[in-house]
């Protein structure tokens, strides 16, 4: 009996019929990036721990799921865990870049975290940053590529969007004067608004000395639509709300009549609660929650403005303001799984089987490949029965034979395998194949 080792939990191998539909995501999402002007990069996924904890506070939630390690120096490692902090490390690293600088990187992250639907500890992140633009021409160009590449996906989304200048403002005037580290863990919770019960979401609250009325108030103007929150907002003089509402108002306006801006929506409660944003932020849905008869409110996408972590992090005096999103290649994977499930997969369009003419048949595959038709050749000595049941068993559509007769009289007889009709063509009439085949 062969040996049994068991993948670790929240890893996963795809065979050919899954992998299919991560390619075309992948493939997707490339053509997306490349036509609005992003350049394609590779940073390593082993990294200096310091680095990895570069980009969070202390105790950050992310820094315990980091993977770690020492190599034979002895010296602190990690896996990274996203792709911003990589590139943040390579703009530091480069300061010949040219900015704006726009790059994409598609590749492996690795968090120690819980495992579920669409969230494993090893995954592939699609991200697409540009540094060195302050315009909110940025974010405007980010919902258009989404909005795009989503519905190439045959998906349709929702961009949930909010500016946490607008959300810290609204959490100042409400709550008084606070601290940064309650500031922070304020924005955290009320990223969870939908996820905590009432009880709870005053419990922690009041952890933080904040209490139920100001609590209670803060929900209210975050549960408003837009136009209404501007309204209330006009009470409060306080800049950073006056920053946020002139910037989505920005958005709004490079946006009208777009497809894109039949995608949005305002949802003030929208944190991200990570550390690093800015300004705008948001995060994609499946507009209707649902994958045919199945409840999906899991974020397949999302990103934001973080104009201080390569500034920061680069210190050498210049500013590097960025925008950056990531689209969620396993659950967008998940979800495009469930849609095609019982879709038959195959990887060949052509199996072409000799009968004692190995020579002729490999020259006839070769041309055939040539020019765009994907060929599989038998190389196994077997009864053509065995061959043919192979062919139905990969679900391949089309079968040639080539016995000594076929090359005598330099014609083959094409066989559809779904209707068993048969085509008849020249041995040598390759582009006719290709073109009957509609391949």
């Amino acid at each position: 009996m062969g040996r049994n080792f068991e993948n670790l939990k929240g890893t996963y191998d795809y065979l050919p019929d899954k992998q299919i539909i991560r390619e075309r995501i992948k493939a997707v999402l490339q053509s997306e990036f490349v036509k609005y002007g992003f350049a394609p990069i590779e940073t390593p996924i082993l990294c200096k721990f310091d680095l990895l904890a570069s980009k969070y506070s202390e105790g950050a939630d992310i820094l315990n799921e980091t993977y770690k390690l020492r190599d034979q120096g002895r010296r602190e490692l990690g896996l990274r865990y996203d792709l911003t902090i990589t590139f943040s490390k390579l703009i530091s690293s480069n300061p010949d870049i040219i900015l704006p600088f726009k790059r994409y990187e598609i590749g492996k992250v690795f968090r120690d975290g819980p495992v579920k639907v669409g969230r494993n500890r090893e995954f592939t992140q699609c991200d697409v940053d540009v540094v060195g633009v302050k315009s909110i021409l940025a974010e405007a160009e980010y919902m258009t590529m989404t909005c795009e590449a989503y519905k190439k996906l045959g998906l349709d989304v929702e961009i949930e969007f909010n500016n946490r200048k607008l959300l810290s403002g609204i959490i100042f005037c409400v709550f008084g004067e606070i601290s940064d580290d309650v500031l922070r863990k304020s924005i955290m919770l009320i990223d969870k608004f939908a996820k905590l019960t009432e009880e709870e979401l005053l419990t922690e609250f009041s952890n933080l000395g904040i209490e139920e009325q100001k609590v209670n108030l803060l929900k209210e103007i975050l549960s408003s639509d837009y136009a209404t929150l501007k309204l209330k907002m006009e009470s409060f003089n306080n800049s950073l709300i006056n920053e946020g509402i002139s910037e989505i108002d920005s958005l709004y306006s490079y946006l009208e009549g777009t497809e894109a801006v039949k995608c949005m929506r305002f949802a003030p409660y929208l944190a991200r609660g990570i550390d690093i944003y800015t300004g705008t932020v948001w995060e994609i849905f499946l507009k209707d929650r649902k994958v045919g008869n199945q409840e999906f409110n899991m974020s397949i996408g999302g990103g934001g403005r973080f104009d201080k972590i390569i500034t920061e992090f680069v210190d050498d005096g210049n500013e590097y303001p960025a925008v950056g999103m990531s689209f969620g290649l396993d659950v967008i994977y998940e979800i495009l799984a469930l849609k095609e499930s019982g879709k038959k997969v195959c990887t060949v369009d052509l199996y072409v089987v000799p009968m004692n003419t190995e020579v002729d048949t490999f020259k006839f595959v070769s041309n055939l490949r040539e020019i765009g038709v994907r060929t599989e050749m038998e190389k196994r000595v077997q009864k053509l029965k065995k061959s043919m049941n192979f062919a139905n068993k990969m679900n391949i559509p089309y079968v040639i034979v080539i016995g000594e007769d076929e090359v005598q009289t330099k014609t083959i007889k094409l066989k559809e395998m779904s209707t068993g009709n048969v085509k008849e063509f020249s041995l040598y009439d390759y582009k006719g194949i290709k073109d009957y085949m509609n391949v």
